[in-house]
């Protein structure tokens, strides 16, 4: 998988670890509209709205 690709570049991994750089997987169903995101922690793609809905959560006003 790409993602694993970029990840083993060791100056895109200490950015990602420093919270310097997001990355971020899609998937796109044409047909539909469709956007799905890579979960890193459940290795699955989910919808892009489960992505938007969980980072609001997180967010700190």
């Amino acid at each position: 998988m790409q993602l694993n690709n970029l990840l083993s570049y060791d100056f895109i991994q200490e950015r990602v670890m420093d919270n310097e750089l997001k990355i971020f997987g899609w998937h796109y169903i044409i047909e539909t509209g469709r956007i799905y995101n890579y979960n890193f922690e459940s290795h699955f793609f989910e919808p892009i709205e489960e992505t938007i809905k969980q980072r609001k959560s997180h967010e700190h006003f």
